[in-house]
């Protein structure tokens, strides 16, 4: 038999260890070192010693004598072993201890030798090994009571395996009730494993073990090979439904497709992602956003411990539209059917109480600082580092404005700016100060004032913003004086204002406004709004508003003002400007229709983001089930002054899109001839992932929709890169075929679905009054019958009713296209007689 590796050591209590008391030791003694991979004690062998050996019971509780000069066998882990001594002068009581001492003093005259026997015989290491030898009663005589009352006291009602016998066993359940029994497991030391490889022994016609030779070499050849996967996952226990799962497959010759491989299982060997597809993301890192505790959770979770939760709760949901706060920065889903209405307050607004400032802070603060930071990663990834380290090393750092976040958006901001001040500068203490430079902040309210500036230093408050639209820009005749220097920023940021104007007109004189607080020599405004159809028609409404009054394309440099008092039409020229993102061109957004707002829109420009619920969000909100949101945003984001499209040579139209089509997956990053990323096509919708191909929704750099194919014959990396897309990245290795997507934008007059069905209502009220008058006397008796046997589904003029269906009646659908093609004949006749009347 194969011993193994080396001695196993017990992780769990054993029965001896844990019995064995602290006693002083005898004189002149001194520790037994064995060596590792001996024979297990527990096989009962026999050994091969030149010196004889003396026969002594492990077990002191019995009485034994321990003459010198009788040879027997050492047997371990065995209590009521008796010895051959004892066997023939049973009445003889000699005391354990002094067999002990005898024992010890023969140890130390012949060290040597009781070191090879105990290394032969598979002996505890020297400490324990004496330690063992020492009796657990203390001397005292062995009675079953003695024994079982010792080892309650020792381990109360968790006794290790092997501690009592049968006798014992009943005796202690009749005492103290029965115990539990704990098995010990062993493991393997890996320090002995090294010293002394595994030793193969047989035993002999005389009973003894004696070892054998082996070739290890020869039996670890047939071992396999060990493959290390780091990427590996627990392996999974069987369950009854999967085990009947893999039954009902292997029978059907089939195979199992786990959730788990849901992205299809790229071989090991397939590449990394390229690295214009790392360049190409839109998420952060990670991609669940965690506020941070010490800026954002931390100050605001203070500022509420002051006030009920309660009744931070009943504000923020009487504010909010109710249970959810659906009218807050969440976006509750389509089939909800809510209104979709703008958030009620609003950083600018004057008058806000204690608990509705609360309520700003605890409801809003969350969504608006998640959204806002996603954007300024994706702002920060298309400008590049060289911006944003030029912003923080300019003089005064970078000037910011946060126009309606109530601070959330200046928040988000620097976090932007410690990570890459970190980056900059490695060995930055921490603690020290950074950078951030001059934040403004919009606090119409003294109660949200105090509130953003406890977690804001260094930090500008305005109660409202300058208007720059309604004032000179150069002396008059009737104000000769200079005009007063105006503020100037190098970022804007405006979450969540846009809907809070009623009329169109207002919103783009907002925007112009903001325009207007822009640094001219290459500032950043960034719009935000909610991700439902609403929210992105005054998004797209202010994107169109800026291309066509502010920023120069190529083509499109000026524009007509048509509000010159003189009649007459002056061309006013634009100014440098470029959209940063979510668009890769300057011409009509596809999914806008400019002529205004429409009803039933199903297809908007859109993205998200996901955060986790802050405690005090979790408890306004009510939830238990789950403690992320995914916030849901359109946004936009613009640069004033500096066109990076001439800077860079961008190319955008739809040369850029038939290039991307072709893609770019022979390109390294190295390469100088890799496009700008800003020549892309963008995933507008989550990407398609289905067996053997992925489908994109693109919206490509010539103002197109367009729906976008990669197989697995297409290529392995643009394949594998396709499967680790997500909605929002930008899109460079190409497609096998591209088609045009269909878009559902509503209804262009207005009309949404309970118009239409109420004037298809009022249609049919019209032609059931006509035919109670008489209108349809002189039509044709035989066309009359036919037409009221048809089953009218969405007649709007026919006026006939529905033939009675008889209970649990099916219809066939052929029968219903053939009636619906019956009606439509019976209506055209029908309206031909009435027009001849």
């Amino acid at each position: 038999m194969l011993s193994g590796p080396s001695t196993a050591r017990a992780t769990g209590p054993h029965a001896r260890h844990l019995l064995r008391p602290s006693v002083s030791r005898a004189s002149g003694w001194r520790p037994i070192s064995r060596a590792a991979g001996s024979i297990s004690p527990q096989r009962n062998q026999s050994n091969t010693a030149q010196n004889s050996i003396s026969t002594i019971s492990i077990r002191p509780r019995y009485s034994a004598s321990l003459p010198s000069n009788t040879t027997s066998t050492w047997i371990t882990g065995q209590r009521q072993s008796s010895t051959a001594a004892a066997a023939s002068n049973p009445t003889t009581d000699t005391d354990p201890i002094e067999a002990i001492n005898v024992l010890i003093e023969r140890i130390n005259e012949n060290d040597d030798d009781m070191a090879k026997l105990m290394e032969e015989l598979e002996m505890m290491e020297g400490d324990e090994a004496m330690e063992e030898l020492v009796d657990p009663l203390d001397g005292q005589e062995y009675t079953p009571e003695a024994w079982v009352e010792m080892v309650r006291r020792q381990f109360g009602d968790a006794i290790p395996d092997g501690v009592l016998n049968e006798e014992e066993l009943q005796l202690f359940t009749r005492l103290y009730g029965e115990p539990i029994i704990q098995e010990f497991v062993e493991e393997v030391s890996a320090e002995e494993d090294e010293k002394e490889p595994d030793r193969l022994f047989r035993e002999n016609k005389k009973g003894r073990w004696e070892e054998i030779e082996y070739d290890q070499d020869a039996e670890a050849e047939n071992d396999l090979p060990v493959v290390y996967d780091m990427e590996a996952g627990t392996e999974e226990v069987e369950t009854i439904a999967m085990r009947r799962t893999r039954e009902v497959a292997e029978q059907l010759g089939g195979e199992i497709m786990l959730e788990q491989f849901e992205n299809e299982a790229v071989p090991d060997s397939a590449p990394r992602a390229h690295a214009m597809t790392r360049g190409g993301k839109f998420t952060t890192n990670p991609s669940t956003i965690h506020l941070p505790k010490n800026t954002v959770t931390g100050p605001i979770s203070i500022i509420l411990s002051e006030f009920s939760n309660k009744h931070i709760a009943d504000t923020a949901r009487r504010l909010f539209g109710g249970p959810g706060l659906p009218h807050s920065t969440t976006t509750p889903p389509p089939r909800a059917q809510l209104p979709q209405l703008p958030i009620p307050l609003h950083a600018s607004q004057h008058h806000m109480g204690e608990m509705e400032a609360n309520a700003y802070i605890a409801a809003l603060y969350p969504g608006i600082y998640a959204s806002t930071l996603s954007v300024l990663v994706e702002v920060r990834k298309r400008m590049g580092t060289d911006w944003i380290r030029q912003l923080i090393t300019q003089e005064g750092g970078p000037n910011v404005l946060d126009a309606s976040g109530g601070g959330a958006g200046i928040l988000a901001w620097r976090d932007i700016v410690r990570a890459e001040y970190e980056i900059m500068v490695p060995d930055h203490p921490e603690g020290a100060p950074i950078p951030y430079g001059r934040s403004t902040v919009l606090t119409g309210s003294e109660t949200l004032r105090l509130r953003a500036s406890a977690m804001l230093d260094n930090t500008t408050f305005l109660p409202r913003l300058p208007d720059y639209i309604h004032v000179r820009e150069k002396p008059t005749l009737s104000d000769t004086r200079a005009v007063q220097k105006r503020k100037q920023y190098d970022i804007i940021i405006a979450p969540h204002t846009l809907l809070g104007f009623e009329e169109e007109y207002q919103r783009k004189e907002h925007v112009q406004n903001l325009w207007a607080l822009l640094n001219p020599n290459g500032g950043v405004l960034i719009l935000l709004e909610k991700g439902r159809q609403k929210g992105f028609e005054a998004i797209a409404g202010a994107r169109e508003m800026l291309l066509k009054r502010h920023i120069a394309s190529p083509g499109s440099t000026e524009y007509d003002n048509t509000f010159d008092s003189s009649h007459e039409s002056t061309k006013i020229s634009k100014e440098p400007g470029m959209i940063i993102a979510p668009c890769t061109n300057h011409s009509t957004c596809p999914m806008h229709n400019p002529a205004g707002p429409t009803k039933g829109r199903r297809d908007y420009c859109h993205f998200e983001q996901r955060y986790i619920r802050p405690a005090f969000l979790q408890r306004i909100m009510g939830a238990k089930d789950r403690n992320h949101e995914d916030v849901k945003f359109s946004y936009l984001a613009v640069q004033r002054g500096v066109d990076m499209r001439q800077a860079r040579g961008i190319r955008q139209g739809p040369e850029a899109t038939d290039a991307a089509f072709e893609g770019f997956e022979h390109l390294d990053e190295s390469d100088h001839s890799a496009p700008d990323p800003l020549s892309l096509p963008r995933a507008v919708y989550p990407p398609l992932k289905r067996r053997g191909h992925v489908i994109f929704d693109l919206c490509t750099p010539a103002g197109k929709i367009e729906r976008w194919t990669v197989p697995r014959s297409f290529s392995r990396q643009a394949y594998r890169d396709a499967r680790k897309s997500n909605w929002g990245d930008l899109w460079a290795l190409g497609a096998k075929t591209r088609i045009p997507r269909k878009l559902n934008l509503g209804d262009k007059h207005g009309e949404g679905k309970k118009e239409r069905l109420a004037r298809r209502a009022a249609a049919k009220a019209e032609s059931r009054e006509a035919d109670e008058e008489g209108a349809y006397d002189e039509l044709d008796p035989e066309e009359d019958e036919a037409a009221d046997e048809i089953i009218d589904d969405e007649g709007d003029r026919s006026g006939l009713r529905n033939p009675a269906r008889k209970r649990g009646q099916n219809i066939p659908s052929w029968k219903k296209h053939a009636d619906k093609k019956k009606l439509r004949q019976a209506v055209k006749r029908r309206d031909a007689a009435v027009d001849a009347l």
